[in-house]
């Protein structure tokens, strides 16, 4: 969101698609994929149970 009030700051914080990825870009961006989570792990039931009850199903 801008905070921007006038007219051609807010034109030119929209428009975000004036730029390229270059190849060497791209894969500096793949290799930070660790295929970790920071946060849970996807894949044990104790998450699945964790989600459960913020919905009140456990």
């Amino acid at each position: 969101m801008t905070k921007s009030s006038r007219f051609e700051r807010m034109k030119e914080n929209i428009d975000v698609f004036d730029f390229e990825l270059s190849a060497e870009d791209m894969a500096k961006i793949a290799s930070m994929d660790t295929q970790t989570s920071l946060f849970f792990n996807h894949q044990e039931a104790s998450t699945v149970d964790l989600f459960l009850g913020f919905l009140g199903r456990k």
